[in-house]
């Protein structure tokens, strides 16, 4: 049995965000990786990924990227999942990470000693470690909805979703209304003979570009003012930029704006506006290759993309967490209360890139192992928060009672709260 003080498990982002963290703080690491590269789910031939050829980044090449490695100057205002994964392998390249990575590397269980972990991959080896840091990624564990009745057509889950061909002569239903289920849902509009999109409620569909800028661009140049100004604002903002989006057969959201993750697509007006995309309400029940809605409507179709989302997991050491709809319970969506040595990195859901936000993190976790080395006290004094404080993170949002926005940040709050906790301990805001 190997013995090696920190281990990473995943090298997508979060996990090379907490190791560029590590190497710049001088603490030894390894990272085991599954995959045979990195770049996480963005790799569309990484077993499981839920990429399809068609993909591109939902906010913009300008605030999107590792703050000290900035995406490509001839990249797209919205960079496709090519250049997604291979701007992510650069920045692992560029940081010297990959000397660091076992590939083709998968951990099967995690064991509790007294001292650390024992980690056991799928070929049987052993490996162990005092910190062990979760960095497997949110997309990976699919949510399958279940409906009374029975299809009897083809029904499947967007994470198998490839390519748009796949819908040629076919008649197709894209269940859910978040980011995938609506790009999806357009792919299908252009692809196959008859196409429909279910949502359980109304959403705020915020075009990717506001007067000729991507839009988080546009929202980040904006003053800074209170959330319910801002809404107004914005509100006012789409009424002028979008117009009534129920005249393009789009659901009125029953919440308002920034209640719930934004949904940034420019093509859906397009497509139900020209007749090539039909809105359908919850689905009520199915009766072979009939799909009835909840408003008593009913459609043929013959395959239904399940676009329900992901549920959070780690199948490694699940038990090792408290766990909230399908979400691990954490301090600063990092921390574990329930144990001291054991970490997430990469589980934040929030109204803004994430990239930064693992940045700031990563920096965060890097003081408090290096504490935990160095000043053993001041670590001490940091656990106790850890395990007595709860904090609010929503930044005062009244947010959509959903499983997706458990756990569900506000990108200012958290940042806020980061240069605060380094503030208090004295902690350095970057290695």
């Amino acid at each position: 049995m190997k013995t090696m003080p920190i281990a990473i498990i995943g090298a997508g982002p979060s996990g090379l965000s907490i190791a560029r963290a590590l190497a710049n703080a001088q603490l030894p690491f390894v990272i085991y990786e599954k995959h045979r590269n990195t770049g996480g789910l963005w790799d569309i031939e990484n077993e499981g990924s839920p990429m399809y050829e068609s993909a591109h980044f939902i906010s913009s090449k300008t605030l999107s990227g590792f703050p000290d490695f900035q995406m490509p100057d001839d990249y797209p205002d919205y960079p496709t999942r090519k250049q997604l994964c291979a701007y992510i392998q650069a920045f692992a390249k560029h940081f010297d990470l990959e000397k660091h990575i076992i590939f083709n590397t998968k951990i099967e269980k995690v064991e509790k000693y007294e001292d650390g972990w024992k980690l056991t991959t799928t070929q049987g080896e052993s490996y162990f470690h005092q910190e062990l840091i979760c960095a497997n990624g949110t997309l990976w564990q699919p949510n399958i909805a279940q409906y009374r009745g029975t299809f009897s057509g083809i029904i499947r889950h967007s994470n198998t979703f490839k390519k748009s061909t796949e819908f040629l002569n076919k008649r197709v239903l894209v269940v859910g209304g978040g980011n995938s289920g609506v790009d999806i849902a357009c792919e299908a509009a252009s692809f196959a003979d008859e196409a429909y999109l279910s949502m359980r409620r109304g959403y705020y569909f915020i075009p990717k570009h506001v007067f000729g800028v991507p839009s988080d661009v546009f929202s980040h140049g904006a003053p800074k003012l209170p959330l319910k100004v801002n809404q107004w604002i914005f509100k006012k903002l789409l009424k002028i930029v979008v117009g009534d989006q129920t005249k393009f057969g789009l659901p009125k959201p029953d919440h308002e704006l920034f209640e719930s993750h934004p949904l940034m697509n420019s093509q859906i007006m397009h497509h139900t506006s020209h007749g090539n995309l039909g809105i359908k309400p919850d689905i009520d029940y199915f009766d072979g290759k009939k799909v009835y809605f909840k408003d008593g409507s009913s459609i043929e179709v013959d395959e239904i993309i399940l676009a329900t989302g992901y549920h959070y997991a780690i199948p490694f050491a699940e038990e090792f967490f408290d766990w909230k709809d399908h979400r691990p319970q954490l301090y600063m969506n990092l921390f574990n209360p329930k144990h001291d040595n054991i970490y997430v990195m990469g589980f934040v859901e929030t109204n803004s890139a994430a990239y930064d936000i693992f940045t700031e993190l990563a920096t965060l976790l890097a003081n408090y192992l290096k504490d935990k080395i160095e000043s053993p006290e001041k670590a001490k004094a940091f656990r106790n928060k850890i395990i007595s404080e709860t904090l609010d993170l929503t930044g005062g949002i009244n947010l959509v009672a959903s499983e997706r926005h458990t756990g569900y940040v506000d990108s200012d709050t958290i940042k806020a709260k980061l240069k605060q906790i380094k503030k208090q301990m004295g902690w350095k805001n970057t290695f």
